[in-house]
């Protein structure tokens, strides 16, 4: 005989649910990190944007990752997958203005994590198969992107 979900059950299902759509919802929004690499031999200033933009998309979240300045140019479309506290971005095409095209349907370019540092809330980055290009900024598991905008969707 099978027996039927009590109130407790039924309530910490709902919870669990609500928790997952609140971590998603938590996610969107518009991150940005600005690479600052000097001057190179003629002058010239180095300087690179990076910008992710979460949004709700089809099947969950997506993502798309814009890098542009000194000799970059980026267009990713991208799925990005809830992980605990982690964000998992993954590429899924290019968009219409790239310099270089290295990466494969499925890659994960970069993953951000939320963690307490020293007592303050602090957003890791984490670099895939993405990766900053100024060699100074390679380093994974330190804060790079800073969330600038909240989605209203």
């Amino acid at each position: 005989m099978r027996k039927l979900p009590t109130i407790p059950q039924i309530a910490v299902v709902l919870f669990a649910a609500a928790t997952i759509a609140s971590a998603q919802t938590d996610w969107k929004g518009l991150y940005a990190f600005t690479e600052n690499g000097g001057k190179n031999a003629g002058g010239a200033v180095i300087l690179i944007t990076h910008q992710i933009d979460v949004f709700e998309g089809g099947d969950g979240l997506a993502a798309s990752i814009q890098s542009n300045g000194y000799q970059t140019s980026a267009e990713l479309n991208c799925s990005a997958k809830v992980q605990g506290t982690k964000l998992l971005i993954y590429f899924e095409s290019y968009g219409e203005n790239n310099m270089f095209e290295p990466y494969q349907q499925g890659d994960l370019l970069l993953t951000l994590e939320r963690k307490t540092v020293k007592g303050k809330s602090a957003l890791l980055t984490y670099w895939g198969k993405f990766s900053a290009s100024i060699p100074a900024n390679e380093k994974s598991g330190k804060v790079y992107f800073e969330k600038i905008a909240v989605d209203k969707k």
